[in-house]
């Protein structure tokens, strides 16, 4: 399997900088992605009617651009899971994990034996017609694949230093509307208490030698993040930054603020 260059840099302590895709599923778009500086992005199939068969030319193009590709996949059910790997993702974000038990289950289904249990299927969109062996390419695959979990609930949080302990886990990937929510303020991210879960995130996090993770679309709450350690780091989504990019530009033209 290809080298992941995004768990390289997290488990070197940097930080990467990615985004989701819902609807600009043309895999043109992943050259587009790395050419503007993202290091990954990840098909959002919870939120989004993408397919197995954009999902794998979408890979296809990001290997050869050199941007790592993921999918965050509906729920966290192992097949759903193990079909994103084989089409040839380099990681799968699994949305709303509320316990250890839930966490462990997640990524034991993305890693093979002796990691995990995930069933074998080398198809040669995660090889890249350069098979070697089954032993080499199942150890290359554990090596490389990026597991992401969600921390979206009231009940996560609670137990996020037991969830970051998860064997084989590289990010804890804080969900902020669907948290926001749980703790009863919602989508209020001045609140101190979403921002004393984000410090209980990272805290949780750095002991366990993982990486913390968030998405917007507002860059002071990004940089917020960044500064207090979260190094997973997605800036807004394809669908949100082309409507805000149209509407800036449209109201230039009209005669608006320069």
């Amino acid at each position: 399997m290809q080298k992941n260059a995004v768990k390289e840099s997290l488990q070197a302590g940097g930080s990467v900088y990615g985004t989701s895709l819902t609807d600009c599923l043309d895999p043109e778009f992943a050259s587009l992605l790395r050419a503007a500086g993202l290091d990954f992005f990840f098909v959002d199939t919870e939120h989004s009617p993408a397919n197995y068969h954009q999902i794998q030319a979408l890979c296809r193009a990001a290997r050869g651009a050199g941007i790592v590709p993921l999918v965050r996949v509906t729920e966290n059910v192992p097949h759903l899971i193990t079909r994103a790997l084989d089409s040839g993702v380099m990681g799968v974000v699994v949305p709303r994990v509320h316990s250890p038990r839930e966490a462990h289950a997640a990524v034991e289904s993305m890693k093979y034996l002796p990691e995990g249990r995930r069933g074998f299927g080398m198809r040669s969109t995660i090889t890249d017609f350069q098979w070697t062996n089954a032993a080499d390419e199942i150890a290359s695959a554990n090596r490389e694949t990026l597991a992401v979990l969600q921390v979206e609930s009231r009940e996560a949080l609670s137990q996020v230093e037991e969830i970051a302990g998860t064997p084989h886990l590289d990010v804890l990937f804080i969900g902020p509307y669907d948290l926001t929510i749980s703790l009863g303020i919602a989508e209020q991210f001045d609140h101190p208490e979403f921002w004393d879960a984000v410090d209980r995130v990272v805290g949780a996090c750095s002991k366990n030698g993982i990486a913390a993770g968030l998405q917007s679309g507002d860059m002071a709450i990004l940089r917020e993040s960044q500064r207090r350690g979260v190094r997973f780091l997605l800036y807004s989504n394809d669908v949100t930054v082309l409507f805000e990019g149209y509407k800036q530009g449209v109201a230039r033209l009209k005669g608006g603020p320069e």
